[in-house]
């Protein structure tokens, strides 16, 4: 497959949020300036300006699940979390718990004003005694490990909330997933080689809607720009391993149609690590490499119809 000078530079988080119409964003109106750090793309920067304040954008940092989305150590750019996994939740009476991407932990949180301070924590094995973490995983758990710790102050835009430490370092939350993994129609809208990235119908203008669906039965459903498809999908915490994807009608489209659609089945047929935002998913070959092919989804919106 011919890929070079066919995409743009890959910014691959970035661009997803921008075709998937993260409204919570788009208002935020902050400087999205981020550094990626070289899992693949760069960041979307969804974090919110520390000039806004709890008073103008009131949104309880008890009760709520929230994902640590990106992280800032001093005054270093944003480093997106890989494929997600970091997460904490305060339960508004002096306890705090949660993962840092590879081991859980607990702590004692008290909430006072604008601030949260976090002591005593205690790190406890994740789900699989982070045997699963890679490289890149670890190192994102060391820097949220040591953020998330003392007094930090809250600052609040939209769905989205700073915690920075008196050094400048900074945890960028998110509330929980509104849009599921599995059960969700999953929009295909580009398509990914190595650091090229274009758009589903850059080469194929007349192409079908594509698109899948998780099942949680171990399946996957959907079209691949002519023709639908059904396989099997084993999902994870951190990858997804894809497989026996096959047509299950017999439509011919046009050459480029097809062509696209052959792209797509490929990536459907392979373990690829993922990260999922509030309303979209990137995917590529995990373990990832130089070779790497992957994806960018959006879920299907509520109102839309087609």
């Amino acid at each position: 497959m011919p890929f070079g000078g066919r995409g743009v530079r890959r910014t691959a988080i970035a661009s997803a949020a921008l075709l998937v119409s993260v409204s919570g964003l788009v208002g935020c109106g902050a400087d999205r300036k981020a550094q990626g750090q070289g899992d693949g793309g760069s960041s979307a920067a969804p974090a919110s300006d520390d000039s806004s304040t709890d008073e103008e954008n009131p949104l309880p940092l008890a009760g709520q699940h929230w994902d640590i989305w990106e992280l800032a150590i001093g005054g270093s750019g944003l480093k997106r979390a890989p494929r997600g996994a970091a997460w904490v939740k305060f339960d508004g009476a002096g306890k705090a718990s949660g993962s840092f991407g590879c081991h859980e932990f607990r702590a004692k949180a008290d909430i006072k004003g604008d601030t949260v301070t976090l002591r005593d924590r205690e790190t406890l094995p994740g789900p699989d005694g982070g045997k699963s973490c890679d490289a890149r995983h670890l190192d994102y758990e060391k820097d949220v490990q040591q953020v998330l710790d003392g007094k930090l102050k809250i600052t609040t835009n939209y769905s989205w909330v700073n915690l920075t430490d008196s050094h400048g370092s900074k945890l960028v939350l998110h509330k929980n997933r509104p849009v599921s993994l599995v059960g969700s129609e999953w929009r295909i809208s580009k398509l990914d080689h190595s650091d090229e990235e274009w758009a589903i119908d850059a080469h194929a203008p007349d192409i079908g809607k594509v698109y899948f669906v998780l099942d949680e039965d171990g399946t996957f459903r959907g079209n691949f720009g002519c023709n639908d498809y059904r396989g099997k999908a084993d999902i994870g915490p951190k990858t997804i391993t894809f497989s026996q994807a096959e047509p299950t009608t017999d439509k011919r489209c046009s050459k480029a149609v097809m062509s696209t659609e052959e792209e797509v089945r490929q990536r459907l047929d392979q373990t690829v690590g993922y990260q999922l935002g509030p309303d979209y998913l990137t995917a590529s070959t995990f373990p990832y490499h130089n070779l790497a092919t992957g994806f960018v989804a959006g879920a299907k919106q509520k109102n839309q119809k087609n």
